[in-house]
């Protein structure tokens, strides 16, 4: 018997900028793509709000606990985890995004016939399977190159409301996400320094960007009802003759 083709294989749809299922939050920054490549249920995006959970890949146990830990919790209170299914923070975060049944959307540097890094496909299969999304600005067959990556890196943060950043060195990709947070008028958010092992970049955050610190579970409940409150604007437009 022919074995069934998995969930990550169903069909690519495009959707341009134009469109009303474009992220709405993705429209307003000033570098948007002007068509992204998806899979799965990119609705997601605007129906409900989005917190980018980021980090480094070397990280510590007490890093990986959290990233974990912050997922569950983002998942729990229906936000989507949005971020890039990079090795260490990011897939942790997906983890425990999805083990509490929360929505996922994953940016990829790459075209979306493939997933990156190949070790996480099957994070990205759960991610389809509880009805979230992969996304990229890159048709088929794009390879991942370095540079791509720091493009991704606005993306995650241009369809998030706020931006937490788990665990980062001083001199790592993660400080691309949060300056274009910054940038983006995103929440940003860190884990305090102090009870991580690889954290000069959240020190960084901490005192020259301002983030928000998060000590406790407590402090992200908090942050998420940052988050919840943000109204919504309409941008009017009129033709004057």
């Amino acid at each position: 018997m022919e074995e069934k083709k998995t969930t990550l294989w169903q069909e690519i749809k495009i959707c341009r900028v134009d469109e009303t299922n474009y992220p709405s939050d993705l429209k307003k920054i000033k570098d948007r793509p002007e068509v992204l490549y998806y899979r799965g249920n990119i609705d997601i995006l605007n129906e409900h709000k989005s917190i980018a959970v980021v980090g480094s890949r070397k990280i510590s146990a007490v890093g990986a606990k959290l990233a974990y830990n912050a997922g569950s919790i983002i998942g729990k209170n229906g936000f989507n985890l949005v971020n890039g299914l990079a090795l260490g923070c990011d897939a942790e975060a997906l983890k425990g995004a999805l083990a509490a049944g929360g929505k996922c959307a994953v940016v990829l540097p790459c075209g979306i016939n493939e997933i990156y890094p190949k070790s996480n496909q099957w994070i990205a299969e759960e991610v389809l399977k509880q009805g979230g999304c992969l996304i990229s600005e890159y048709p088929e067959g794009t390879r991942p190159e370095k540079y791509r990556f720091v493009q991704r890196d606005r993306l995650q943060s241009g369809m998030s409301q706020g931006v937490l950043v788990v665990e980062a060195m001083e001199k790592s990709g993660t400080m691309h996400t949060a300056e274009y947070a910054k940038k983006q008028n995103r929440r940003l958010a860190c884990y305090y320094h102090g009870l991580l092992k690889y954290s000069t970049g959240n020190n960084v955050l901490e005192n020259l960007y301002q983030a928000a610190v998060i000590k406790t579970n407590e402090d992200l409940e908090n942050y998420l009802c940052e988050i919840a409150d943000i109204e919504e604007y309409t941008q009017l437009s009129f033709d004057f003759v």
